[in-house]
């Protein structure tokens, strides 16, 4: 049984760019959310009907890696079909393709199916694998990430309003995004983000202060950072891995 595949095309927004014209790994990030969210839409198990049997996909895990960034006016395609379902994990893999056919953009994903009452996964029902049409139980191999050994950067911010998600909880992009801005300037403007991959530990809530804390590491033409995003208490609420290239 080969699984559901959904794409959509989308243009790239000049409030989605970075001072070059690019896309931002966040912009792609939201491509990635939206083209899952309206599959599950057009299927009948989107936001609505999970909510009202207290259900929700968590996302778990992001591997993104990009080859070429779509630019400011561009149109592209997004793609994305679930590659397996194991107990209560989805695995679920994203291409952005120019309109040529060109590969710009792969991610590979993983996510946890959870009763949001009890806050507790649970396995996910037969029913699912049926309308996503997954009939594989093999994982996506996603590594893990080690947490900063050392700290050379750190940056405080406030969670808003304009953060929270239709679970009242922060968005995954946010956290790609205070990571990101835990960066010295200088590695952003000289380097490209190349791969980024993403652990969630533990969510958060408006109105909360977290702080972002970064590991550098150099080597020759290539930077690696280790994020590590934290509450107020310390306790660690994601993990990242970001590697730029000149």
């Amino acid at each position: 049984m080969k699984p559901n595949l959904f794409e959509q095309e989308y243009r790239i927004h000049y409030y989605e760019v970075d001072y070059k014209k690019r896309a931002l790994v966040t912009s792609l990030m939201n491509y990635f959310d939206d083209v899952a969210t309206c599959q599950s839409e057009n299927l009948g198990v989107g936001i609505d009907f999970l909510q009202k049997r207290n259900l929700a996909w968590m996302l778990y895990k992001w591997d993104i890696n990009i080859y070429k960034y779509p630019v400011f006016g561009e149109k592209v395609k997004v793609r994305t079909a679930p590659h397996s379902f194991y107990k209560f994990y989805a695995y679920r893999w994203f291409e952005i393709l120019s309109l040529k056919g060109e590969k710009l953009v792969s991610a590979n994903s993983q996510w946890l199916f959870v009763n949001t009452a009890k806050k507790h996964p649970m396995k996910i029902p037969r029913e699912m694998y049926e309308i996503y049409k997954v009939g594989s139980d093999n994982s996506l191999e996603i590594e893990d990430i080690a947490p900063p050994a050392s700290v050379d950067t750190e940056k405080i911010f406030n969670v808003r309003y304009s953060d929270i998600d239709t679970n009242m909880h922060v968005n995954n992009v946010k956290y790609a995004a205070w990571a990101i801005e835990a960066i010295p300037l200088d590695i952003i403007l000289k380097y490209t983000l190349k791969n980024l991959k993403v652990i969630y530990k533990k969510e958060t809530t408006y109105n909360k202060t977290i702080k972002a804390l970064t590991q550098i590491l150099k080597q020759d033409n290539e930077i690696t950072c280790r994020h590590s995003i934290v509450d107020e208490d310390e306790k660690e609420l994601c993990l990242l891995k970001s590697i730029w290239t000149k």
